[in-house]
């Protein structure tokens, strides 16, 4: 049977093997902290890791940055479950469970118009799994910059978004701007580069608009 653990109650060893059977396999090395990047999170506090565990073992994995804290938005960076139990629940069960972290989460998503299935899931399965837990995307060109010094951002990502109820076609563009600019700042990115500078501009006003998830064709 499957339950959701803590990521601070869980052992380095069983980390260890989430990252390298369950996170590695589901994402390209561009968008994938470092092993040590990863376990760096069992030891802060909160963590906002939570480990999808089957009789001990790790089958699913999702990474909150800000969870548990004041602020009002947090980041789903990693959702992902053991390619052999994908398609099983388990990635509902991560994600129902990260959707309570905070009044607004978002979501770094690949577009599928601008990714293939590389082997690390296609990216149309992943959108509609999102689409079915009622996310939506905000209106921005977002990209994920740098996971570590050296390495570059990715480009063509959605920034999906979710919220206790519906998602509204708008969003309080402030709180969103302060945790972008602070994550783009924290990755080393340069904030009068022109990509930071089109992401930031487009959260220049009260209000940014809210999208449905692309659908095929």
């Amino acid at each position: 049977m499957v339950e959701l653990v803590e990521g601070a109650a869980v052992a380095e060893a069983v980390w260890r093997t989430c990252y390298r059977e369950v996170l590695a396999p589901a994402f390209p090395a561009e968008e994938l902290v470092s092993e040590e990047a990863f376990l760096g999170a069992r030891h802060r506090q909160p963590s906002g890791v939570v480990l999808a565990l089957d009789e001990g073992e790790p089958v699913g994995v999702s990474m909150v940055d800000g969870a548990g804290g004041a602020a009002p938005v947090a980041l789903l960076s990693y959702l992902a479950s053991r390619a052999s139990r994908r398609a099983q629940g388990v990635g509902s069960m991560l994600m129902e469970r990260a959707r309570t972290t905070g009044p607004m989460l978002l979501i770094e998503i690949e577009d599928p118009h601008r990714h293939d299935d590389r082997g690390f899931g296609d990216p149309w399965r992943r959108v509609a799994f999102y689409r079915r837990h009622g996310v939506r995307a905000l209106d921005v060109p977002f990209f994920q910059p740098p996971v570590a010094a050296g390495r570059p951002r990715v480009e063509g990502m959605l920034l999906g978004v979710l919220t206790p109820g519906p998602v509204p076609d708008s969003v309080d563009a402030a709180p969103v701007r302060d945790f972008l600019t602070g994550y783009l700042l924290g990755s080393g990115e340069d904030l009068d580069d022109d990509p930071a500078r089109e992401l930031l501009a487009a959260l220049a006003g009260p209000r940014v608009q809210v999208v449905d998830l692309p659908h095929p064709g």
